[in-house]
């Protein structure tokens, strides 16, 4: 009898050993990145009345905090250029005018939610997902005219990521930034040219990036001890 009550006492001695090391074997979260992105920008505005006219190149780099699975922020810098046809004496697109390029650099900090609870899997929480679509917006600032002027924005933007490994991470996002100015175009005939500026919210430049992304996660979040307490 004594024996039998022995063995069982082992028995869930060593079940509490394997849960406890189980448990310390979970894959930690990690807290930071630093990424590269590369990809096109285009803008719509006077020049440019429709989306993806006049394509051209954008690249950047980004460093964001996660403070947990679903909330993180983010601060990027964007460079590329916008294109369009010159204008005619009434403001409207030259169909055979020349092509102008505008140069702009841009500096945002945003808040990022992830749809889904995003980590590495792990199989004692399957709701964990090691990829996710999501949104962002916040607020930046633009230069342009070879850093002569300058307009603030509101970006938002809508991505999909999704973990290579442990400490990889890749995505594709779409941003848009809406601009409080209407003089990204190199050219006065299309600034202000029917006197709507101050009077019209909606009448502002928009520009676009579309963007792939390589990321490096890194610095674990400290683990946690739930089975005690740290003294005081």
């Amino acid at each position: 009898m004594r024996n039998s009550k022995n063995k069982i006492v082992l028995c869930l001695m060593l079940a509490c050993l394997c849960t406890l090391q189980a448990y310390a074997q979970r894959p930690q979260r990690n807290q930071l990145e630093i990424g590269v992105q590369g990809g096109m920008m285009y803008y719509v505005g006077d020049a440019n009345p429709k989306m993806f006219q006049h394509i051209r190149e954008a690249y950047g780099a980004e460093v964001s905090y996660l403070f947990n699975r679903r909330w993180s922020i983010m601060l990027q810098g964007t460079a590329g250029r916008i294109a369009g046809r010159t204008a005619t004496e009434q403001g409207l697109p030259d169909p055979k005018g020349e092509m102008w390029t505008n140069y702009l650099v841009s500096i945002d900090a945003v808040a990022r939610f992830n749809f889904l609870p995003y980590g590495m899997a792990d199989k004692f929480d399957h709701k964990i997902k090691p990829y996710t679509p999501y949104i962002y917006a916040g607020i930046g600032v633009t230069m342009h005219q070879h850093f002569g002027a300058a307009a603030a924005y509101i970006p938002v933007g809508v991505g999909f990521k999704w973990a290579c490994t442990e400490h990889l991470m890749m995505y594709l996002a779409w941003q848009n930034n809406i601009c409080f100015a209407d003089n990204l175009e190199p050219t006065p005939y299309y600034n202000n040219i029917h006197e709507l500026n101050g009077s019209n919210i909606l009448n502002c430049d928009m520009v676009s990036t579309l963007q792939f992304g390589i990321v490096f996660e890194f610095v674990k979040e400290k683990s946690i001890c739930k089975f005690c307490k740290e003294k005081e």
